[in-house]
């Protein structure tokens, strides 16, 4: 996680496959959120999805 001046937070999503995966592939995203309300709203949002709690469909 990084900070800017301007009071907004940048979260970096890493997918890496296995270690043991060849091709030694990653890809990443930044999502850029503002300090605050934004910052409680997402974390709110994302919750069920780190933890697994997420509905499954079918």
């Amino acid at each position: 996680m990084s900070h800017s001046p301007s009071l907004h937070i940048g979260l970096t999503w890493v997918l890496r496959p296995w270690p043991d995966a060849a091709g030694g592939w990653s890809a990443s995203v930044t999502t850029w959120l503002e300090a605050g309300e934004q910052i409680t709203s997402f974390a709110a949002e994302i919750r069920p999805f780190l933890t697994g709690e997420m509905g499954h469909v079918g």
